[in-house]
Formats: C-alpha cells, structure tokens, sequence
C-alpha cells in the first residue's frame, strides 16, 4: 500500500465488530484522525550482549531464509533475531516463520509467503486473517517483495510479550490480499456553497449501535447517544476511477459539514477517507461514523455506509479543496497455513520509577529493553497526545523513539515507544521523556 496513504488510513480507530479482520483481532486502527495506535513503519532494534550475538549468528549461518532476512533487514538487526525457519505450505503457496523475538511488552515475527505455482502474491500483499496464540492486537507490514523468487517478507508484531516468552506458540494464517489499487488525491467536485443553502433531511442514529468511528468529535457523538446523519441516498455523486464506493449524500446539520458515502461491500477490504486541503497545502481531517440501513430506512448496526464530519466553523470552504484517498483490494487468497515454535526474550528489561501526569492517564514507572523503552501507568491512553521520548547514548548520540504503540485495560496503560535504529540498552545514558531526563 502506498506509504502516505497507509500511514493516513492508519489514524482510524475501528472497534473490532467493525468488519472481519476486527473480529479476528488481526488490523490494527486504521485512522482519519492523527493516532499512533499500530501500523507505522517500524526497524526493530536488537542489539543485546556479544555473546548472544556471535551464538545466533554462528546457528543462523547455515539458514538460506535467514541469510536472506539479513541482507533485507540489516546485519545489526536480524543478528539479534532467533532462528525459527518452520514452514507451511497449503494450495502451492508456502509460508514460513524465519525468525521471531520479544520482550515483555512486544513480540515480533518476521515470516515469509511465496507463491510456487502462480502470482498470487505482489508488494501490496496484506494478511487479512491471522493469530498468534497468547498475543493481541496484531499488526502486520511488509518489507521487502523479491519479483524474482515471488516472495513477500513481513514483519508481524503483537502486544502481550511476557506471556510468549519460552513458550510454545502457534502462528497462523487464514487469508491474505495483495494486486491492491491505490487512489490518491481524488478530487471532490460538489458545490459545497449550494450544499450549504439547502437543508437536508435527516435520520436518527444510536451511536450504541455502530460498529465505530473516529475523530476529534467522535467522543462528543457518542456522549450524545442518538445523533442526526444524513438520509442515505438522496445523491449519486460519483468520483473518477472509483467503483466500489460513491457520495450518497452532503449537508450540513448543526454547522458540522456531513459527507455521506455508500460502499457497494464487493472488496473485502476497500477503505479510505476524505479530507480538506488549505491553501498551504495542510490536511484538515474529517471525523466520521459508520452505519447500517435496514428495509424500513432506519439506521442500524453496519458498514454499508460512512458518514465524514467536518467543524467548519472557523473555515471558508470556498478557500478549501476537498479530496479524497482510496485503496481497494484486488485478489483475496485464503488457506490454512499453521507452524508452532517457541520464542525467546531478548533479555533482561531495566526498570526505574518514573511519575509523571499525562492529563488521562498517570505514569508511574518505565523499562528499557533492546526493542524500546516503555511506559507504565494508570488511567486511560489519549491516542491523539504526543509523547517524545529519545535515548541518549554513552558517546553523545541521541536516538529518537518516534513509533509508538498503546494498550489500555482495566485503567492499566502501557505506552512503548521503538527507535528506527537498534538500541544498545547497555550503552544508554539517559532517557528523554518529554523534556524530563531519566539518568541510567
């Protein structure tokens, strides 16, 4: 998937009901709204003692899949990683486990998918459907496609890291997409001044019946309980290229500007979004809400239709483009592929006291291990907060831990934050965490 609109689409809060993927609590959010939940590009850092190095380095040498993980993922990276080379194989397409790791808060797995007999696979491949027995919230991303052996490396991270360490797991694939088309900066030609002179009919929607939304005005109509959304289908307002979804009605009710679209539900996964752009060139994001019609007309629990919110308030839309991006899915394979293995950690985590108010939620206490540094606390995790955190090291460097990824339960908030480059936890000398440095 094309990078800018991946990391877009990433930003929406999806609640698991809201398709299939969900369900099997396989995707990550993808977003309309800023949120580094899941699904940002991360280079796992791995870097532990010499001895462990030159141990795995030695057992990994004679491994062809891992040899070539290697030259994919950098030396100081997949050194680090644990051997795994276990295979499945179902309908000419082989899956394998090449190498795994973890620590206490995350564990990652890279795995391969080749297909032996056809095309099947390409650089836009995703996994639709997996697990990872003791694991949650998943994320997958591909890394590398290698056209000549028609191979797909992916890397694949799950939260819950302390529950699979040493013990034996089971990773599993039921289907993937790949040939994906992407769409981006699809303009939206509608007349948004007649739009705003017209008032248009409404229904209701009980915002306790969606499958999800997100946004910054997404808490305030949920808070609401019943809210008004556009009567479906009182326009047909096609966009260029784009078949499997069309504009099924715009109005605007209580000055919020409401963009209503209708996904014909043929592509298993096709998504996007649609956003301003300002005369500098600058975003301005919708909040949205998804829902069902039944045969009466009413709104109900679905995914038939996605209704995008803008505040306009303080905007002149005559000075605003509004666009689009989409991505439909091309080819959906499904198999049974299965392997068992058991993971390692990659060491010993260092762990100190740290308070510190985070207006939500209260952090009390961080560890740092090769694969970042992770906060503790108590409360609840606001995605759209900005936490900066960067590692200075012994000989004066500074790494910045700019990917992140949050888990929440039972007021228990746990916030990790990954480098782009490995992290010697040994040779830290301190931790930034907002401007407050943690000596090590």
């Amino acid at each position: 998937m094309n990078n800018n609109i991946k990391k877009e689409l990433e930003r929406i809060e999806i609640p698991k009901e809201l398709h299939e993927r969900s369900k099997l609590g396989v995707r990550i959010a993808k977003s309309e709204q800023p949120k580094r939940k899941f699904k940002k590009t991360i280079a796992i850092p791995l870097v532990a003692s010499v001895f462990l190095i030159f141990s795995v380095g030695v057992g990994a040498a004679s491994i062809p899949s891992f040899n070539n993980l290697l030259s994919i993922v950098s030396p100081q990276i997949a050194l680090m990683l644990q051997p795994i080379q276990i295979s499945s194989e179902d309908d000419g397409i082989k899956m394998e486990v090449v190498a795994a790791m973890n620590d206490d808060e995350m564990a990652v797995i890279y795995v391969t998918i080749q297909d032996l007999t056809g095309n099947r696979i390409d650089k836009t491949l995703d996994i639709y459907d997996y697990s990872l027995t003791e694991g949650h919230m998943f994320n997958s991303q591909i890394v590398d496609y290698d056209e000549t052996t028609n191979t797909a490396t992916l890397r694949i991270q799950a939260n819950g890291g302390e529950s699979l360490n040493n013990k034996k797991i089971r990773f599993h694939i039921g289907s993937f997409l790949s040939h994906k088309q992407t769409f981006e900066e699809v303009e939206v030609n509608a007349n948004l001044m007649e739009v705003k002179n017209n008032t248009p009919q409404t229904i209701s929607l009980d915002m306790n019946n969606i499958p999800g939304g997100s946004g910054e005005i997404f808490g305030e109509l949920k808070e609401q309980g019943t809210v008004q959304v556009l009567k479906p289908d009182e326009t047909e307002l096609y966009l260029p290229k784009i078949e499997f979804m069309h504009i099924s009605n715009l109005g605007f009710i209580d000055n919020r500007l409401h963009i209503q679209t209708k996904w014909t539900g043929d592509d298993i996964d096709s998504h996007g979004y649609i956003y301003f752009i300002d005369a500098l060139g600058d975003k301005i994001h919708a909040s949205n809400i998804s829902f069902g019609i039944d045969k009466l007309g009413n709104t109900n629990y679905g995914t038939k239709y996605r209704e995008y919110i803008f505040d306009v308030d303080n905007l002149d839309i005559n000075e605003l483009k509004l666009m689009g991006d989409f991505v439909s899915n091309g080819n959906h394979t499904t198999g049974n592929w299965n392997t068992t293995f058991k993971i390692q950690s990659v060491g010993e985590e260092k762990k100190v006291d740290f308070s510190k108010d985070f207006g939500t939620w209260m952090a009390n206490s961080i560890t740092v291990s090769p694969l970042g540094v992770t906060l503790y606390g108590n409360g609840e995790f606001n995605n759209s907060s900005k936490i900066v955190v960067n590692a200075k090291m012994n000989d004066g460097s500074v790494q910045t831990l700019d990917s992140m990824t949050s888990f929440s339960e039972n007021e228990k908030v746990k916030a990790k934050f990954v480098p782009s480059l490995p992290l010697d936890s040994s040779k830290i000398e301190s931790i930034n965490i907002d401007g407050i440095e943690i000596d090590f």
